[in-house]
């Protein structure tokens, strides 16, 4: 193997090696995190897809299992934590289907993502 040919496949292990330990730091919020940081909180969010893109939104999940959604998108209805985060069921979102959602840290920002894996939100604060 000539030295060029060294180089880039020592450059390719470690892009690929540096991209393993990006997505290792990846950490899902469990059902016990988002109910003690996020239950009697406002949790406001940047909407990262479909038409309501780069809207704000803020989520007040209750202790009582109720919740209540402002900014781009007004609704109420209930809330429940599920096996991998947690599931809501809005009045007006979603015809009233239930949908659920999964909380990742990727680094410093907490993503919301549809159950198929989409994103949802971007959690900018939690008050």
């Amino acid at each position: 193997m000539s030295l060029s040919n060294t180089a880039n496949a020592v450059l390719a292990f470690s892009v690929c090696a540096l991209s393993t330990a990006l997505h290792a730091q990846d950490a899902v919020m469990t059902p016990e995190e988002i109910q003690s940081a996020w239950v009697g909180k406002t949790v406001i969010a940047l909407i990262t897809s479909g038409p309501s893109m780069g809207r704000v939104v803020e989520l007040q999940l209750k202790a009582d299992g109720s919740a209540e959604l402002t900014g781009a998108a007004a609704d109420s209805g209930a809330w429940r934590l599920s096996d991998k985060g947690y599931c809501a069921t809005w009045k007006k979102i979603r015809a009233g289907k239930e949908g659920c959602f999964t909380v990742v840290r990727k680094g410093s920002e907490l993503l919301v993502l549809n159950a198929d894996g989409s994103p949802n939100t971007t959690v900018t604060a939690v008050r």
